[in-house]
């Protein structure tokens, strides 16, 4: 399971109680069954915040209690990180292949339903419980992708520096103007859309703080304008302001 609590916040511009931090809900909601029919039979590991299945077959449904804390130490640091509680244990069915996930679910493993996640063992959990907790910020909302996207690949990278990451990008020329992720028309380089939404997230919570971040999630406006009114600027100026803050946080160690 692999999060980086420190790429996200930077190494000395937040408060004693992040800096403590090392690393980076479930019962049917709506729509969401207690026990989903495909999950029949299979090994359940239920914790204060989350009920994980796995299949009888799996090669690793005997570390399924081991899985399950690890699921709650993530939750934990994630709860001081956002200061968000989860209304609903968050579940969290798990495949042995991508395959199995998109067989049974209909959609890819990996896949974030408000408080359900479908994933595959051996996945990345960090981003993909990120996003399930953020549903208590406001069930109904419908965030930014770019919030969505940033959110994830922030908590799954297994960079030490995202900024910094995202700073090399930037000297070689690989860039992707904010307008451009905002509106989907960042192009191809995946590479580039994800070390750049990473760090925009990162950026939005370490300069802005976590209270805008919310606002921003449940915004029902356009991106665009969401973001100009909610952090006082236009988005060149919002853009520039990031530049300028990745730059300072590539040069820590």
């Amino acid at each position: 399971m692999q999060m980086r609590i420190d790429s996200i916040m930077g190494r000395s511009h937040f408060t004693i109680l992040l800096a403590a931090l090392l690393f980076l809900g479930c019962g049917g909601g709506p729509g969401v069954p207690e026990r989903a029919a495909f999950a029949s039979g299979w090994s359940v590991e239920e914790t204060p915040h989350f009920r994980v299945y796995e299949p009888p077959d799996s090669p690793r449904v005997g570390y399924l209690k081991d899985f399950g804390a690890s699921c709650e130490s993530v939750y934990e640091q994630l709860v001081r990180l956002l200061n968000v509680e989860t209304e609903q244990k968050i579940q969290v069915y798990r495949f042995i292949t991508s395959q199995d996930c998109v067989a049974a679910t209909g959609q890819p493993a990996g896949f974030v339903d408000r408080y359900t996640i479908y994933t595959r063992i051996g996945a990345p959990m960090g981003g993909a419980i990120a996003l399930a907790a953020c549903t208590s910020i406001d069930p109904d909302a419908r965030p930014a992708t770019i919030l969505r996207d940033g959110l994830r690949l922030a908590f799954d990278s297994q960079s030490n520096n995202i900024h910094q990451e995202t700073s090399i990008l930037r000297g070689e020329g690989r860039w992707i103007p904010l307008a451009d992720l905002m509106t989907g028309a960042a192009g191809k380089d995946e590479e580039v859309y994800n070390a750049e939404s990473a760090s925009f997230v990162a950026y939005l919570i370490q300069r802005h703080g976590i209270d805008r971040f919310k606002m921003a999630w449940k915004s029902t406006l356009e991106a665009g304008p969401s973001f100009e009114k909610i952090y006082s600027g236009t988005l060149q100026e919002i853009e520039d302001d990031w530049i300028a803050h990745l730059e300072r946080e590539a040069k820590r160690s």
